[in-house]
């Protein structure tokens, strides 16, 4: 078994991450570390989490026999709670902050953690970072692109998140409320995004030469509960025939991307980690159409992938759900 520590308690990935570390096969969870919660009951605060009637939140930074911790804190806090509490040795560390995607602190290297392009470097890294959600929403969908040189364009990227994506978890209503949700749609941050920075360096590490062409790119906050439903074009040489072939062949060995014969619609990933794409060919445009769960495969699922893949587990092993779709 993995002993398995969490530190954090509070928004919707933690509680993701809660569901999935008790529900894996592999996994005993030792301790869930969050001194601001000291003594409560983890059922008292995500009322969904029956199972963990026994488990309680901890103020005791005692993180010994731990095989691997998961740190999900609020943004801006993990480069802080790293250089506070110093580790056991040879403790596996996976990181959901954005501090460390794509750095190098004075001690320890991270690997980021996009498990399709990083596999190898993920199977022997001690400490590894999760993708932002709107990145991991775009780069996975540009990977066989990056990979064989074809990123020679500027990039249009329009990606519309789940609410879940942006608000806290509310702790005594049972979810948002419907004027919370439904009937809303806005941009936020446009051409601007924190994550923009990190699809750029990331392409630009993944294809051969670098990434020197221009992102423009357009979050959304939509009318629905949880996904990530992304959109990117741009000038290509490929015939529509090729682009299939490329992304079906490059995709073929992956656990969870799926090339599909026809636009995803974002419930069919929902409560899943599996990210769907559909390429259109227009002239010289090439449309590239993705869905996946903000919270599962942009987040929580990610982060057991990656672990999965640091102990050699078989990489679906707790993340065969059901998708709530019909």
């Amino acid at each position: 078994m993995i002993n398995v520590g969490i530190v954090g308690s509070e928004g919707y990935t933690v509680a993701e991450l809660y569901s999935l570390v008790i529900k894996h096969p592999d996994v005993d969870l030792r301790m869930i570390y969050s001194p601001w919660r000291s003594g409560m009951n983890v059922s008292e605060l995500y009322h969904d989490l029956h199972s963990m009637r026994t488990l309680r939140f901890t103020d005791e930074a005692d993180f010994e026999g731990l095989d691997v911790l998961f740190i999900c804190l609020p943004s801006g806090m993990s480069r802080a709670f790293l250089e506070s509490h110093p580790l056991p040795e040879g403790i596996r560390v996976i990181d959901f902050g954005h501090e460390h995607r794509h750095s190098v602190d004075a001690d320890k290297t991270f690997v980021y953690g996009l498990v399709e392009a990083y596999k190898d470097e993920i199977i022997d890294a001690q400490y590894v970072s999760v993708p932002g959600s709107f990145a991991e929403a775009v780069e996975l969908p540009l990977l066989p692109l990056a990979r064989e040189g074809l990123l020679q364009s500027d990039l249009h990227i329009h990606c519309v998140s789940g609410k879940t994506q942006a608000f806290a978890r509310p702790e005594k209503d049972k979810g948002l409320s419907y004027e919370a949700i439904f009937d809303q749609m806005h941009v936020y941050s446009p051409f601007s995004h924190h994550q923009q920075d990190e699809i750029y360096r990331t392409l630009s590490d993944l294809q051969e030469g670098g990434f020197h062409k221009e992102i423009s790119m357009i979050p959304m906050r939509g009318g629905f509960n949880r996904g990530m439903y992304s959109t990117i074009y741009m000038n290509s040489p490929l015939t529509a025939e090729e682009a299939e072939k490329m992304y079906t062949d490059f995709f073929d060995p992956s656990a969870f991307v799926y090339i599909t014969d026809e636009y995803p619609d974002v419930r069919d990933t929902q409560n899943t980690n599996n990210t769907l794409i559909h390429l259109t060919k227009l002239d010289d445009k090439l449309l590239i159409v993705s869905s996946m769960d903000n919270l599962m495969k942009g987040a929580a699922g990610t982060a057991i992938h990656i672990m999965n893949t640091m102990f050699r587990l078989v990489e679906t092993t707790g993340l065969e759900l059901k998708f709530t779709s019909y």
